[in-house]
């Protein structure tokens, strides 16, 4: 059986068609199997593999490392362990190289996605409330309180230019929720 290589890049915030720049964090990736299971496979040790090439600001941005075919998600941290990108999935063929491109995210999108979240459970309704770990319907009004604290937070937050806010608004979340409940 051939081994397949993936190629690691954590591209710039401010300009995604580039390696990451805007800072000298080095980045450590984190690669699970598809069923969310730490990978162990050769330089990969229980799912963390630390890239190993420099950017142009001097932090290790890229990183090539061999695994099993198969089917992967793939994550990266900062070594400031405050500075993380999205998930993606990967599939990596049998002898073949996949690249994966990961973007990091900031604390003003990071709120702003989970305040949409939230606002579309609430429109919703009850048939899409989020819900605990133990199934239990979170209170409208846990939810209302959180949605305010997290503006509040966004009131204090560089807002993030570059990545757009998920351009659902208030009333196209009712819209949605009408036309669900006929």
């Amino acid at each position: 059986m051939g081994m397949s290589r993936l190629s690691i890049w954590v591209r710039d915030t401010s300009h995604p068609c580039l390696p990451y720049q805007s800072t000298g964090h080095s980045w450590i990736a984190i690669i699970l199997t598809c069923d969310l299971q730490p990978l162990y496979f050769g330089a990969v040790k229980n799912g963390v593999y630390p890239l190993t090439d420099p950017g142009k600001a001097g932090g290790r941005v890229h990183g090539q490392v061999d695994v099993p075919p198969g089917c992967y998600i793939v994550l990266a941290v900062a070594t400031c362990k405050n500075i993380y990108t999205d998930m993606a999935m990967v599939q990596a063929c049998c002898n073949e190289e996949t690249c994966v491109n990961l973007i990091p995210k900031s604390l003003s999108t990071c709120t702003g996605q989970i305040i949409t979240a939230l606002n579309i459970a609430s429109i919703l309704g009850p048939g899409y409330a989020p819900s605990s770990s133990a199934g239990k319907e979170i209170p409208k009004e846990v939810i209302s309180r959180a949605i305010s604290a997290l503006e509040e937070l966004g009131k204090h937050l560089p807002v993030d230019t570059i990545l757009p806010r998920l351009p659902v608004s208030q009333d196209d979340l009712k819209k949605m929720a009408e036309k669900e409940r006929k």
